[in-house]
């Protein structure tokens, strides 16, 4: 897509935009947003300072996802960014400058080197290269080790964390990986901030993607990466994230790989997060070299949470807020419960309900959370299925797939066979034949559990509250 299509891409967007949430909202928050980088199926965004990236993320960003994948169409990941003055007039440019590798154009002869550098250099504002300051990205003051949940979804990671703040010890590179959404960000801001806290630890920097593809085609512009390597290993802490989308810019990663050495070989600490497992980072476009690395150093997956580390997750948060009201548990286990695609989900739930209520003394209910959140409810519903009710009816009960699916006789796991069966005929009106197909019964078998389901729902309270939490799934 050419520069001029992604702008009329864009302005159609932002007035899709600005029509959803109205004039004033828009006057207020979206109108210095720009369009950073479109990469592949992500997009990146750019807003004018941290403190207003901040306020987008965490109440805004889901609209505006779903604006853009309406609009304009899939997107898997948007991301917004604070777009640096120094590196703002390179951003439109990155792909090309990557593709092109800017060096090998320069004129040969050291006249001609000099003046093309002069001009670039003109153009930045007069500055040599950029600092660490132009290419570091501010720490979120609440992405701390106390409010961040744990269980065995993420408690590998949580020891890399520590292990990463660990005196009198090499200094390994760690390596968090996992699906967006799971707290990857997180623990790399964790623990930078407690290694600033620490005075005796040194500095610690924090550097996205985004701005580091820039900060590197800055560089070469300026002919200036030696400057940019020493700027970057001044700081004796350095975390890189979302290190996935640097697929395709091989010269960001030869410069990434030369400050990971450097960085490791001077007993510094390095650690990266990205979406892929080490083995395929080289399939996706990323240096084989950099996944060896990776994969010589501390590997620590992070598995999308359940119910339990969500609510967990939320209730940490609510203690955290400054808001005057509070939320209750009935409240808080229902967006646990419903908003299951990413903890980032999740939380931008809960923000959504503090944004309404957060300057009012009360207590929010389960009611008045399902109607603040009914228009997220209908942005991200789906036309649910059998395996839909299959899957919610095992987290309903505590059980796996293979429990419900298998030939095992336990009460417990009966009951939850009648739960989904009377959800999927009553629910999602489907046939015992098709039901029974997915549970791999004959239909008759499904038709007795039926029966018996709707004996149950009149005498068992368990079972009503687990049939309840299955509507609530299906019903999203």
């Amino acid at each position: 897509m050419s520069g001029l299509e992604q702008q009329e891409v864009f302005k159609r967007y932002l007035t899709a935009l600005r029509a959803r949430v109205g004039d004033a909202k828009y006057k207020s928050w979206f109108v210095d947003l720009g369009l950073a980088d479109i990469n592949n199926d992500c997009v990146t965004l750019s807003t004018g300072s941290e403190a207003k990236r901040v306020m987008l993320d965490d109440r805004f960003h889901p609209v505006m996802a779903e604006i853009w994948r309406k609009e304009i169409g899939p997107v898997r990941k948007l991301s917004l960014t604070v777009m640096k003055n120094n590196l703002a007039a390179h951003a439109a440019r990155v792909d090309a400058q990557e593709e092109q590798r800017v060096v090998s154009q320069v004129p040969t002869t050291e006249a001609a080197q000099n003046s093309t550098a002069s001009a670039v250099v003109a153009a930045r504002g007069g500055k040599g290269s950029a600092t660490f300051e132009d290419l570091a990205t501010p720490l979120d003051p609440r992405r701390t080790f106390g409010v961040f949940a744990v269980d065995g979804s993420n408690r590998i990671a949580w020891a890399a964390a520590h292990e990463a703040l660990a005196e009198g010890r090499p200094k390994e590179l760690i390596y968090f990986y996992g699906p967006s959404g799971v707290g990857k960000t997180h623990l790399l801001q964790s623990i930078a901030h407690e290694w600033s806290r620490n005075g005796q630890r040194g500095s610690a920097g924090y550097v996205t993607y985004n701005n580091l593809i820039n900060a590197c085609v800055s560089a070469v512009w300026s002919n200036s990466t030696p400057a940019l390597h020493k700027a970057i290993l001044n700081n004796d802490f350095i975390a890189f994230d979302d290190i996935h989308f640097l697929s395709g810019k091989n010269r960001t990663q030869e410069e990434l790989l030369i400050v990971i050495d450097a960085a490791l070989d001077s007993g510094k600490q390095v650690v990266i997060a990205g979406e892929l497992p080490p083995a395929k980072l080289a399939e996706a476009g990323i240096n084989q070299r950099i996944a060896d690395r990776l994969a010589g150093g501390i590997c620590a997956p992070i598995h999308p949470g359940d119910e339990p580390l969500r609510l967990s997750v939320l209730k940490k948060r609510v203690e955290q807020s400054p808001a005057a009201c509070s939320v209750s548990d009935e409240a808080l286990e229902f967006i646990a419960r419903t908003f299951t695609q990413s903890t980032r989900e999740t939380i931008g739930a809960l923000n959504q309900l503090l944004l309404m209520y957060g300057a009012e003394e009360t207590v929010v209910d389960l009611e008045e959370a399902k109607a603040v959140l009914k228009s997220r409810l209908e942005d991200r519903r789906r036309v649910a299925t059998i395996d839909d009710a299959i899957a919610a009816g095992a987290e309903a009960f505590g059980l796996t797939m293979d429990d419900l699916l298998g030939r095992a006789q336990p009460q417990r796991i009966v009951r939850s066979r009648h739960a989904v069966v009377w959800c999927a005929r009553e629910v999602l009106k489907e046939s015992f034949p098709r039901i029974g197909k997915a549970l791999k019964r004959d239909h008759t078998t499904v038709m007795s559990s039926y029966r018996r389901a709707q004996a149950l729902i009149e005498r068992d309270k368990t079972f009503q509250d687990g049939v309840r939490r299955i509507r609530e799934a299906l019903e999203g």
